[in-house]
């Protein structure tokens, strides 16, 4: 087992995707959070600025998908997978290795990007407003820097894990990225909203669930009501809630078990 450990992290360590991607995202998150201030500053419509807030999440997802495609795929798409099981033989440890890696990384990845969002954006809003507090729009303050952070790690998680179960499902491994990525900004959060809206018993243990989270004393102080939530304040019009909501990550966590565990048992026999 520890041999499994040690060479999946030496072999993650050494892909640029995880060592470049987590980097690149949260310097567009602080980007999107700078433009979202900018956007209070100027005045800009209230649907405006919570896109801009709204996409300051995306970053976080996308890297995380890439990342646990990494981990499994690439293996697939460069011919390496025997190496791999020369190294390793046993397929449940590497298996064992590949997820425990995927999940840290990917959390770390979304507290990264959450943390740049947060920071581009009270920043930039102090700068805008020269210090000011009292001069800033009601509702536009800069939240407190690490109440995204939570969410964001959960729903980047989930997302690390489908992009794992990906690599090992398809054949096809940017596409297939493209697709995994695509179905966790935009997909999910559809889907979820459709969920909650046209099945009210999933919005109420939705709703029931978070309060529990809230009243949780390690977490109360780092969830976001705007973000960690099933009915949103503020709807962009793309997304009926957004991609780092409890419903969003929920359903995202469920697919990407599904996957994880047929993606698993493909890795196995394969």
């Amino acid at each position: 087992m520890i041999a499994a450990f040690r060479y999946e992290l030496r072999r993650l360590g050494s892909l640029r995707a995880t060592r470049r991607v987590p980097m690149v995202a949260a310097a567009v998150a602080a980007g999107l959070g700078v433009a979202a201030a900018l956007a209070v500053s100027a005045g800009a419509a209230e649907r405006v600025v919570a896109m801009f807030r709204l996409a300051g999440t995306l970053p976080a997802l996308v890297a995380a998908v890439v990342i646990g495609a990494s981990a499994s795929g690439h293996e697939r798409h460069y011919r390496m997978r025997y190496v791999t099981l020369a190294v390793v033989p046993r397929r449940a440890w590497l298996t064992l290795a590949k997820s425990t890696f995927t999940i840290l990384l990917s959390a770390l990845t979304g507290a990264l990007v959450a943390l740049a969002a947060a920071l581009g954006y009270a920043l930039a809003l102090a700068w805008a407003y020269a210090g000011d507090r009292t001069l800033i729009p009601d509702g536009a303050a800069a939240d407190p820097v690490l109440q995204g952070v939570a969410p964001a790690a959960a729903a980047a998680t989930a997302a690390g894990l489908l992009g794992l179960a990906v690599g090992w499902l398809t054949s096809w491994y940017h596409a297939s990225v493209l697709v995994a990525a695509a179905f966790v900004v935009v997909g999910t959060p559809l889907a979820a909203g459709r969920l909650v809206t046209e099945l009210p018993a999933v919005g109420d243990g939705l709703a029931r669930a978070e309060q529990s989270l809230r009243d949780t004393p390690v977490l109360s102080a780092l969830l976001n009501p705007r973000v960690l939530t099933a009915w949103p304040p503020l709807r962009s019009g793309l997304h009926p809630i957004p991609p780092t909501s409890l419903a969003a990550t929920a359903l995202l966590a469920a697919v990407a078990l599904l996957g994880l565990v047929a993606g698993a048992v493909k890795w196995q026999r394969g």
